[in-house]
């Protein structure tokens, strides 16, 4: 029996295996023929989990990310698809959700019932499911937060740690689990030791699969660390050249860099590498791509290359491919510089990604001008990608405090149609000195509020 149905515009959808755990857990009332209490049991578990997994839901919308909930065997699971991906710390909280949201619920029937004395006039039925709520949601709490993959406590475990700790992660969830399960052994819980066993079997095979060495990013710091130091005279030239690179003084950058690959005794690797960086830089700024490629194959002579470099050198030859490739490798291995991320966002665009493209900009925001920012913005709005473009308006208008970054958030909020959200974007407009009322009532991406109180923000001309 598959049931799927949408609650609080999150789809649900509940599969045969959860219903036959849930009549498993209560295969002792069964047995004692209480067959309406059995009933009342199924019910309570099913609410149980379907809350619990909501707390991880509701942390997940927070970040404007459409979450889905699958209830099944072992419990339940809320997946989502996001652009970017977040935050340790976020993934924290949305796993925290999930127990805390039983535990509040448990807490509130319990004060109900310790307060509201007419509660206890209800049917005996509604205040044994009442009791069970209470019971099942601080049990399922505590079980989650256990460091054991794939409950909460396992991915608290796992983003606490990072991902460079895959291994300690899958190790300390097989070994905890391990011990639980001969814990609910000895206990009588064999459908939890049971579940605890299959948990155990699949922290074993993460721990195989788990790479035991460092990224390429991290091995290339490594590297750094124990090359020959720099000696200043070369550092201070390298510095001037990239001053030089920055301010699009290309002849400035390529002279200081030639210096350094001119100094006798030779420098070391890393600095040579850097040099031929910087002049790949300074060609790519004139527009010769070629000879930005022999730069760059003389820079991976001498180590593995800046990967923004790299990344720049295949956009400019039109092999978009590749460009992302390394672009992406780059970002994934926690390079959030603007010369990777920039070169990302023109990759996407041009390969009609845009949605993306605004998000990676999004994320990179501060980094941004305002008028780049703006001009992203523009493009998500133009290509539908709505709910990036007001993402993009609302960041530039908070750093910007200008009228109209606000007014451009409100119009790509009312086309995604988050209507409340856009009033409010358009209240902040007008506080912020927008007053272009015949604008806004003849804007076509603000036609969904003129029944649903533009009139209130702005009054009609």
């Amino acid at each position: 029996m598959r049931m799927s149905f949408r609650l609080f515009g999150v789809s649900v959808d509940v599969q045969l295996g959860f219903w036959l755990s849930a009549a498993l857990l209560g295969f002792g009332i069964l047995a004692r023929e209480q067959y309406q209490q059995f009933l009342v049991w199924v019910l309570v578990v099913f609410l149980s989990v379907l809350m619990h997994e909501f707390g991880h839901a509701f942390a997940i919308k927070r970040h404007r990310i459409e979450p889905e909930i699958t209830l099944h065997f072992m419990g339940g699971t809320t997946t989502w698809r996001s652009l970017l991906p977040l935050g340790r710390l976020q993934h924290v909280i949305i796993s925290l959700a999930g127990p805390f949201a039983g535990f509040l619920v448990a807490g509130v029937l319990h004060l109900l019932l310790l307060y509201v004395p007419a509660l206890y006039a209800l049917p005996i039925m509604v205040l044994s499911g009442m009791e069970m709520l209470i019971t099942v949601n601080v049990w399922w709490g505590i079980l989650n937060l256990i460091p054991v993959l794939p409950f909460d406590g396992g991915h608290v475990l796992e983003h606490a740690l990072g991902p460079r700790r895959g291994r300690l992660t899958a190790a300390i969830s097989g070994v905890a689990a391990v011990l639980l399960a001969i814990f609910f052994l000895r206990a009588g819980f064999f459908f939890f030791s049971l579940i605890l066993v299959m948990s155990a079997f699949q922290s074993v095979q993460r721990f195989r699969s788990e790479p035991a060495a460092s990224s390429p990013a991290m091995n290339r710091r490594r590297a750094a660390l124990h090359e020959e130091p720099v000696p200043p005279e070369t550092a201070v030239l390298l510095q001037r050249a990239r001053r030089a690179v920055e301010d699009e003084r290309t002849d400035e950058a390529m002279a200081l860099a030639n210096e350094v690959l001119a100094q006798s005794p030779a420098p070391p690797k890393r600095a040579i590498r850097e040099a031929h960086e910087l002049i790949g830089w300074s060609h790519l700024l004139l527009g010769d791509t070629t000879r930005a490629g022999e730069s760059l194959a003389q820079a991976r002579k001498h180590g593995e290359p800046d990967p923004a470099l790299v990344g720049a050198v295949h956009l400019a030859l039109g092999e978009l491919r590749q460009a992302r490739k390394v672009l992406e490798a780059a970002r994934e291995a926690g390079d959030d510089r603007k010369e990777v991320a920039g070169p990302l966002i023109r990759v996407l665009v041009e390969q009609g990604e845009v949605a993306r493209a605004a998000a990676v900009a999004l994320d990179i925001v501060e980094q941004l001008s305002e008028d780049d920012a703006r001009r992203m913005a523009e493009i998500a709005f133009a290509h539908g990608a709505f709910d990036w473009s007001a993402r993009l308006y609302e960041a530039i208008f908070r750093r910007a405090g200008q009228s109209e970054d606000a007014y451009g958030a409100a119009r790509a909020s009312a086309k995604d149609g988050n209507l409340e959200g856009a009033l409010e974007l358009l209240r902040r407009a007008v506080e912020a000195g927008f007053s272009d009322r015949a604008r806004a009532w003849s804007d076509t991406a603000l036609e969904a509020l003129r029944g649903s109180g533009l009139e209130a923000v702005l009054p009609r001309p």
